[in-house]
Parts: structure tokens; sequence; C-alpha cells
């Protein structure tokens, strides 16, 4: 039996972090200025968040939400008793909130309710409530590069991507967290793409999806997904029909990927697949569609129709290149 003490368990600072939905520097700057720092290491020396540290933290996180100013926050979860334990009773008064500073939670606040969702999205999600680009860039960035593209996406991005929809379709409001989380989101997962190794050389993928249809964040998600398997893609956006056609034969692309974010119903036209626009080519070029812009659509035998970031990886990377 090995007698070697048992690697501490713990968080980086990047995964206490994404716990959070703050920026990794955030928490530096608490440790440095209020000792709210990792309070394990690890047997090589590194640094590590207990859940005792990461417990202050949210603690401290929720007070900041509320009005309070971080030096506040944090001499407040510092005084607090340690969890289970009776609270004292000389323990001083838990100052109210500063007039005027408004409280974010509640009915009509910006918080973002993801049940069910791990740590990691609602991490995000209080990021993107708070309208913190870089912290919703930061979080991404260590996800995707800890996960890929494809976890990432299916376990933390989609819920936090739906929680934001339902809330501008139940409540009419934010519409700047769903803007500033699609925007962010755009440029981890360009940054992200641009890390992976080159291409194998090949016909690329087109991705695209018809006029009319903005919604093409998945479209760079799906780009990101194809650069991990080295698969070369061109993220084109919206494309009539004849300029589609005209983009495959310069680029001779073997594939094309259209998403249509448009949920069918009735007096929602259905997108068309522009198929007699594409060049006729042995092998013929693959077409696949995604999204729920297809769910009522009579698509062709030859479509595949896609029902997963990862569905559509596999097969756009089967196609002959």
């Amino acid at each position: 039996m090995s007698t070697q003490p048992a690697e501490p368990q713990g968080l980086t600072v990047g995964a206490a972090a994404a716990r959070l939905g703050v920026a990794p520097e955030t928490l530096r700057s608490w440790g440095r200025r209020y000792g709210l720092g990792p309070s394990t290491h690890t047997t090589g020396g590194h640094r590590r968040y207990s859940q005792a540290d990461v417990d202050l933290l949210v603690q401290m996180q929720r007070l900041v939400s509320t009005g309070h100013t971080p030096a506040e926050a944090a001499r407040m979860v510092q005084e607090s008793p340690a969890p289970g334990s009776a609270p004292s009773d000389d323990r001083p008064a838990t100052p109210a909130p500063q007039p005027g500073r408004r409280r974010p939670g509640g009915p009509g606040g910006n918080v973002l309710a993801v049940p069910g969702a791990p740590p990691e999205a609602r991490g995000l999600a209080r990021a993107a409530a708070r309208l913190d680009a870089d912290a919703v860039h930061a979080l991404l960035g260590d996800l995707l590069a800890e996960r890929g593209t494809i976890a990432t996406w299916d376990e933390v991005l989609r819920p936090v991507l739906v929680a934001a929809g339902q809330r501008w379709a139940e409540t009419g409001g934010g519409v700047d967290i769903e803007h500033l989380l699609s925007e962010a989101t755009t440029e981890a997962l360009r940054a992200h793409r641009a890390c992976q190794l080159r291409p194998v050389a090949g016909r690329s993928v087109l991705l695209t999806s018809p006029p009319g249809d903005w919604h093409v964040l998945p479209l760079h998600a799906l780009a990101a997904a194809l650069a991990e398997q080295r698969v070369p893609a061109q993220v084109m956006g919206q494309l009539p029909a004849a300029a589609l056609g005209s983009a495959v034969r310069r680029t001779g692309a073997s594939a094309v990927f259209v998403w249509s974010q448009r949920p069918s119903g009735p007096g929602v036209p259905v997108p068309e697949l522009p198929m007699d626009a594409l060049p006729r080519t042995r092998p013929a070029v693959r077409v696949v569609v995604g999204g729920p812009g297809w769910t009522d659509a009579p698509l062709p035998a030859s479509v595949y129709r896609s029902v997963s970031l990862a569905d559509a990886v596999r097969e756009l990377q089967a196609a002959p290149r």
C-alpha cells in the first residue's frame, strides 16, 4: 500500500472563477486585497481553492451584487460564522446596502435562471447578467481549452443562451444581456479556433444561413468544433441562393451546412434550400442542415438533418475531401 499522502482536492483560480462567473484576475485581486485567496496547496506547491474558500467567495459576490462595496462584503464574510456554527449574539449587524444602489436580483431583475445547469453555466449566467464581457470571454476561453467546443456548447453555453432567450420572450427584457453574451461568445469561439492546428489540406466546408436568419452563433460554434478536428471551414453568414452557389464553385467546397434558427409555426415561412443553385460535382456537394427552422421543412432525401453540434461535426467531417 502506498504511503504517499493524497493530493488535496481543490480548484485552480480559473476553475473557481468559472464557478462564480468572474474573471480569474478578480479572484486574484480579492486574494491580494482582502485575504480571500486559496487556502490549500498541492504536493507540488500550487495553490488551490477549497470548497470552504469557494463558499466564502459566493457569499462575497452575493453581497456585492446587493450593493455592498467589495471591502464591505469581504469584511462581512470574514466575520460571519463558519457553516454549521451558531451565530454570536454580539456579532455586528449586517450593514444595509447603501442608498441609491440598485439590487439586480428579484422580480424584474437581471438574473438569468439556469436550474439544473452545472456550476460553470451558473457562473457564465452571472457574468452575462452583470454585462461583464471580459469575464464571459475569459470563462469561455478556459472552458473551450479544457473541455473542447462540443462539451462547452452543450453543457454550459446552451443552457445560458436558452435562459436569455426565454427571459426576453417572457418579459421583453434582457436584450442587452443576450446581445453581450452573443458577441462575447463569438469572440471566444473565434479566438479558440485561431489557436487550433492548421486544417488538413482539402476541400472546405461552407457554413451559412438563409437570408433573414440573423442568429448565426451556432455557425461559429460549428466552425470551432471543426477546427479542433482540423477540417477547413468558412463561416459565410447569410447568403442568397446565387451567392451560395458562387461560393461553392469558387472554393470547391465539399459540403454546405445551413443553420436556421427561425421556429416553425403558423404564419412563419418555411426556409428553402437553394439546391438548384449548387453546382453539379462528382462527388456531389454534401448538404447538412440544423436548427429549429427546418423542423417542418420538406427536405430532399440527399439532405442530412443534424440533431446536435456533435452530429453535424461527424457528418461534415465524413464529407469527401
